[in-house]
């Protein structure tokens, strides 16, 4: 990136450097009743995030309200609190529950205090350069130190709060567009300019996860009940919320596994207000969330141990392994963030694989050789030094635990049957490959050359690779210093991303007064003439770079239901019908300029250079 100015955010794709935080409110899920202003609903509110190039992102959310239409304002956040969103990766994480009035809401206000607020970069080579608090401005140079954004719901699809009709409403803080970074890197200068994209029952929302104390279990109704107390809060009570379980739900109970009901019998076993985490989905026809994975007791981060999440970067010898983009949390709730830890094992390590338990091969024990250089990486421990720099970790006596692990990249050719596939690696969990040293993951003259990758597939389909297929594969990497392995990675999926779901992201340096070339009906012909840091699409964190004399084009599956939304100074109108949002963009372009533009939710056709997208933002200023 260099001194250019760039749009620096989080991506929807674990290499996409650009996009969103993202707040879901889920309605009814628990009790409601009467009050003086007459029937209400349960609202439980998460943010999600997802990997790209802010390292940190950590500021103060001190107010989320909803407005109803008759004017009336509700305060939904219990307490003042901390987020980093920068580590929230694809995922929605409910930060409250709050019983609230019924009626139809039809906007969302977030204040956010920057005043101690902690903002990493990347410097474009995967290293941390933190932002000097007057270095975060608004778009008038002034030092950030208070934040509004609000957000303007479409007339025709305000937000329902009624009993017992749980609902869903997702609210994007679009860090692509909210966030310019310059003078990379001498002295990087955040500009924060807010949007806010907001949806009302998305039809693919994301993973969600609520962290807090147990507060109840019912083998019966193959349910339990969190306190939610999110973001590693060891105090206060930000409501309840209820997951349901079933057969494939998988558990890990004090560092043991199991999978359906044997998991929910070891939970309702722990005491209550143990510490737990659940990750679930929302199944939109029942209004209920149905839980997919469930850790609690000395298996949580915030249980009884310092915790770290990152990738493997390198092994010095077999007691230890550096982790780059690593997340530390204290176990006294105390947040830290630094870029490099160095981690020691030994004998006394417990190792567990995500999904396999204690078993990493057939009929083998997982072992600390099972920590290869690209792996992600769950660890339990105690953190020795938090200098910067020279940051470490004790697990010899603790855990790490085998996180399912992405590649991205190219293919170098035809497989043969059955595999493997020789990839050309671009990212692994989203960091640049130039980040990794190889060096031990083989034999002698035999290291992963990520280059020429090796991923077995077992019995996956290899149809419709060749040379250059775009390619994105989920699995583990071989143990370290392998002898009898010639692949370095197990994948447990392989995607050929070529028509996976795509995003579009479009900046303009200087900002632009004619983003668009025309407005033919249902789409939008993007102008890239001036386009700045970004004019790409990624399919599944697979990079397609667009040339500035391409002309692509937007069009909407479905004109006359869609999220289109504007965003001016930290105001955002959100329509849901494409000719209305054509001609509110042509009025706002009379007397503003477009600094950025997202679209995404469809194919990319290249040949064409074009895009089918149910969602579009346009951010002007």
């Amino acid at each position: 990136m260099n001194s250019q100015t760039a749009f620096v955010g989080r991506g929807f794709l674990q290499i996409l450097k650009v996009f969103s935080l993202t707040i879901a409110l889920a309605l009814g899920l628990a009790s409601c009743g009467k009050n003086t202003n007459g029937e209400t609903g349960t609202v439980s509110i998460g943010l999600t995030d997802a990997a790209g190039d802010f390292l940190s992102y950590a500021v103060d959310v001190t107010s989320l309200t909803l407005t109803k239409a008759n004017g009336t304002v509700v305060q939904t956040l219990p307490q003042r609190t901390r987020i980093d969103f920068a580590q929230l990766v694809d995922l929605t994480e409910f930060v409250t529950g709050a019983t609230i009035p019924a009626g139809n809401y039809v906007s969302a206000t977030m204040q956010l205090d920057y005043t101690n607020a902690d903002i990493e970069v990347d410097d474009g080579n995967g290293n941390p350069l933190k932002v000097a608090a007057g270095n975060i401005q608004d778009s008038q140079g002034i030092p950030v130190t208070t934040l509004s954004m609000t957000v303007q719901l479409d007339n025709a699809k305000p937000l329902p709060i009624a009993p017992f009709v749980p609902a869903l409403f997702d609210l994007d803080f679009n860090l692509a567009a909210s966030n310019t970074v310059t003078n990379v890197p001498a002295a990087p200068v955040v500009t924060v300019s807010p949007l806010l994209v907001a949806d009302v029952n998305p039809n693919a929302p994301k993973p969600h996860r609520i962290r807090g104390p147990l507060d109840s279990v019912s083998t019966q109704a193959g349910t339990f009940t969190l306190v939610l107390r999110p973001f590693n809060l060891l105090q206060g009570d930000h409501g309840r919320l209820t997951f349901f379980t079933d057969s494939n739900t998988t558990f890990e109970i004090d560092q043991v596994s199991y999978v359906g009901n044997p998991g929910l019998m070891a939970l309702a076993a722990e005491t209550r207000f143990a510490a737990t985490v659940a990750i679930g989905t929302f199944d939109l026809p029942n209004r209920r969330f149905i839980a997919t994975e469930v850790l609690a007791g000395s298996s949580v981060a915030f249980g009884t141990d310092d915790a770290l999440v990152g990738n493997v970067i390198s092994r010095g010898n077999s007691t230890t392994f550096v982790v780059k983009g690593a997340e530390l949390v204290r176990s006294t709730g105390t947040l830290i963030f630094r870029d490099t830890v160095t981690v020691t094992v030994g004998n006394g390590t417990k190792v567990l694989k995500e999904g396999k338990g204690t078993t990493c091969a057939p009929l083998t024990p997982c072992v600390t050789s099972d920590i290869s250089v690209g792996q992600r990486v769950a660890v339990l421990g105690t953190l020795t030094s938090t200098t910067v720099g020279a940051t470490t970790m004790d697990a010899s006596g603790g855990l790490v635990r085998l996180l399912v692990t992405q590649l991205n990249g190219h293919a170098n050719g035809v497989p043969a049957p059955g595999g493997p596939v020789a990839m050309t690696l671009d990212r692994i969990d989203g960091r640049p490959i130039g980040l990794f040293d190889f060096t031990g993951t083989g034999t002698l003259g035999n290291d992963a050359n990520p280059n020429s990758y090796q991923v077995a597939t077992g019995s996956l389909s290899l149809n419709g690779i060749t040379t250059n297929t775009p390619l994105k594969g989920r699995g583990f990497v071989q143990p370290f210093g392998a002898a009898t392995a010639p692949d370095d990675f197990n994948a447990i999926t392989l995607i050929n991303t070529t028509n996976a779901p795509a995003t579009l992201v479009v900046n303009w340096v200087p900002v632009q007064a004619t983003p668009f070339n025309s407005y033919p009906t249902g789409g939008l012909i993007v102008n890239l003439t001036n386009a700045g840091f970004f004019h790409d699409v990624f399919r599944g964190g697979v990079d397609t770079r667009l040339l500035t004399t391409d002309v692509p084009t937007v069009n909407a599956p479905d004109p006359a239901h869609g999220l289109f939304v504007i965003g001016v100074n930290g105001t955002v109108q959100v329509y849901t019908q494409m000719s209305s949002y054509q001609a509110a963009l042509q009025s706002n372009l009379a007397t503003h300029q477009a600094k950025g533009f997202v679209a995404f939710g469809g194919i990319y056709d290249d040949p064409s250079k074009t895009l089918s997208a149910g969602v579009m933002a346009t951010s002007l200023q």
